[in-house]
């Protein structure tokens, strides 16, 4: 597989977990809170699009493991043009500052 076909299954993946993972959270926030509490929580065994909120904490978990995963990779693969870019942006910053022994 070529460079380029690889970053771009990796970005689109990342980006599907990402969005995945948003759209778990939000399902939360819509479920109001869980947990038995003793029979108060009148939304306890709350389902939102047919999937119990067991299943959507399991959505949100693995999706979020993918993305974490997959930002791992990214950084590893890109490690090097990172370095590259970090050592040019500090090379320029210090040059550009004026010399504290010209001052005195």
């Amino acid at each position: 597989m070529s460079k380029l076909k690889f970053n771009y299954m990796l970005n689109a993946v990342m980006g599907l977990a990402y969005l995945l993972s948003g759209a778990t959270g939000v399902a939360f926030l819509l479920m109001g809170d869980g947990g038995y509490q003793g029979g108060r929580n009148s939304g306890y065994a709350t389902a939102l699009l047919g999937l119990s909120r067991g299943t959507w904490s399991d959505l949100h978990a693995w999706t979020s493991v993918l993305m974490v995963v997959g930002v791992t990779v990214h950084i590893a693969f890109h490690w090097k043009w990172i370095v590259c870019a970090t050592k040019k942006l500090l090379s320029r910053r210090t040059s550009q500052m004026p010399d504290a022994r010209a001052s005195v």
